[in-house]
């Protein structure tokens, strides 16, 4: 995968999951989908909305989303976890010492030191069975 792929921000869940449907299982190329957006098909109908709340800059910048999401040029962020080991028990967290990759339960809270949100291929690196343990981080900017 190339370096430079641009992080797709500012999509609520339901327009990212439309976005990666369409590319995955609908609309077999970019400009498709946005013409799509522009006539109101009903097939992406928050994409859609986004795009007719949005000035000309936003469209104009959702359109190079788009083409850049089709081409590997952008993705969206992969998911972040907290491993909390114990339901219902703020101390159970999984936390890793960013400098010596110790591993400790505490709480999820941000600190300097350690690391408390992980990509599925972390935990699984850590351990697989800590999937079960994993509880989605919500995104601040959805």
């Amino acid at each position: 995968m190339m370096d430079d792929v641009r992080i797709l921000k500012g999509y609520s869940k339901t327009e990212r999951k439309e976005l990666e449907d369409a590319k995955y299982n609908g609309f077999n190329n970019a400009i498709y989908l946005i013409n799509g957006i522009a006539d109101d098909d009903d097939d992406c109908t928050s994409l859609t909305e986004k795009y007719i709340n949005g000035s000309p800059d936003e469209d104009n910048q959702m359109a190079r989303d788009i083409a850049d999401f089709y081409t590997g040029k952008a993705k969206f962020p992969e998911q972040k976890y907290y491993v909390q080991l114990i339901k219902n028990n703020d101390g159970s967290y999984l936390n890793r010492n960013r400098l010596d990759a110790f591993l400790t339960l505490d709480g999820c809270h941000s600190a300097l030191n350690y690391q408390t949100e992980f990509t599925e291929q972390e935990i699984k690196a850590i351990d697989p069975r800590y999937m079960a343990f994993a509880v989605p981080v919500e995104a601040d900017d959805e």
